[in-house]
């Protein structure tokens, strides 16, 4: 072998061989990787790990680290969602493992299911006897006969082995990579679009349009806060499927799994949504996970959480609901600014 022929290793201290700390699983660097590695190149110090494959007697060696900002679910992590069916479709699902998180749909979610529903069922009988025509009227009792056998149920699954989940850095960083393709981009912004005209809260409109603005920039050029907003516009639009809806998503779920990826945190509903959920999940691997149990949920539970949990949510709703109205009023006196609030103050809770 030639004297030439050596695996030179500088260490980080605390690293272990075969641990990535500043790459994904595909072998390319994360954020805190580039930086890292750019510093190093510009210092020449070598207190940095650097990173070089040697052929050695024909085998390649690479030593490499692990992103600490990444998160992980222990195998074995129970997780659970509220549907209307009894049976688990192996698509990416939303779910909660954390006991309040559970507790909290089994009473939301559920009397949202319902109210769904009546909802529907109620708004073909208008329809229905203001036009008076067969097709309507028979619509409106196959609606109405769903809405008084609606059932809800809670899903129990269990993690089949450990789940990894992207920093919000990370997440953000490989969503700018896929900009580069202009037909993910396309189908991205049309999604955005689309969830934009259903997603009405402030908080929600302020981050598409956000997202919006960035989106005219090329990837390579926005700031680190713009990767983030489109990033998050996405997480948001994840609830739909419509074809570009699903085009997005099965790229977007595709290159996370080859990045070593399993779930995704919810923002939608941690930071958007009326649910204001602790650590609300998408799991996109479904390989990974297997069903335990289907039951059907107990209406007297179900009122028990939902009035724990509804008093709950009216109390950070009126800020939520405010604080994107009040940023418009400009040049209001306060006295304005405060009847302004009351008033959407007092229709919110009517």
């Amino acid at each position: 072998m030639s004297t030439n022929d050596y695996l030179a290793h500088y260490g980080v201290k605390g690293m272990k061989w075969g641990v990535r700390r500043y790459q994904y699983a595909d072998g390319t660097y994360t954020p805190a990787g580039r930086r890292r590695y750019s510093s190093a190149a510009n210092s020449n110090d070598d207190s940095f790990m650097r990173v070089k494959v040697r052929t050695i007697l024909g085998r390649k060696n690479v030593d490499s680290g692990k992103n600490y900002a990444d998160t992980y679910l222990k195998k074995g992590t129970s997780f659970a969602r509220i549907q209307t069916s009894q049976n688990f479709e192996k698509f990416a699902f939303f779910a909660t493992y954390k006991e309040s998180d559970q507790n909290k749909y089994l009473g939301l979610y559920s009397k949202n299911l319902s109210n769904r529903a009546k909802k529907a069922a109620y708004k073909a009988e208008r329809i229905a006897r203001k036009t008076n025509s067969d097709a309507d009227i028979k619509n409106a009792k196959e609606l109405q006969d769903i809405a008084n056998n609606t059932k809800t149920y809670q899903i129990r699954l269990e993690a089949t082995k450990k789940l990894k989940v992207p920093s919000i850095e990370n997440a953000s960083d490989i969503t700018s990579k896929l900009l580069e393709n202009d037909t993910f981009k396309k189908n991205l912004i049309s999604s955005i679009d689309y969830s934009k005209d259903r997603m009405k809260r402030p908080t929600q409109q302020m981050l598409f349009n956000q997202a919006k603005n960035a989106l005219y920039k090329d990837p390579k050029e926005m700031s680190k806060s713009e990767k983030i907003a489109v990033y998050k516009a996405l997480n948001l639009t994840l609830t739909y499927h419509e074809k570009e809806h699903l085009a997005v998503q099965n790229k977007f779920y595709s290159e996370l799994k080859k990045k070593g990826y399993n779930a995704l945190l919810d923002y939608n509903d941690k930071e958007y949504s009326s649910y204001h959920a602790k650590s609300p999940m998408i799991v996109f691997d479904v390989d990974s996970v297997k069903l335990n149990s289907v039951t059907a949920t107990n209406p007297k539970i179900v009122n028990k959480m939902y009035n724990k949990y509804n008093r709950e949510r009216l109390v950070k709703e009126i800020g939520a609901n405010t604080i994107g109205f009040v940023s418009g009023l400009g040049t209001k006196t306060v006295s304005e600014c405060e009847s302004f609030v009351d008033g959407k103050i007092k229709k919110y809770l009517m």
